[in-house]
């Protein structure tokens, strides 16, 4: 573990966490996944997988994605059409 970028750990947590969550989706009821600035270590590209993920997720049960980071609406756009998911923008 050590050998990997802070990123790459990060991917690599999201990814047993998400195994975990599609685990319980399939042996209970759905509850909403909440995530917070998941993202802040992804480049672009992970950042765009994770979207497609997310959105495949939220076909099962209901994703509430938390960032303050504005460029990943682009991003996320971009991976997965404007379409897939709504925006609440709340001011400080």
């Amino acid at each position: 573990m050590d050998q990997l970028s802070t990123g790459r750990r990060d991917q690599l947590f999201l990814a047993l966490r998400l195994a975990a969550i599609e685990g319980h989706l399939d042996q209970g009821e759905p509850l909403p996944v909440i995530v917070d600035d998941i993202l802040i270590q992804f480049d672009d590209e992970a950042a765009a997988a994770t979207f497609k993920v997310l959105a495949d997720l939220a076909q099962r049960t209901q994703v509430l994605f938390l960032t303050h980071h504005v460029h990943l609406l682009e991003v996320a756009e971009a991976a997965i059409g404007a379409a897939a998911f709504r925006t609440h923008r709340l001011d400080a």
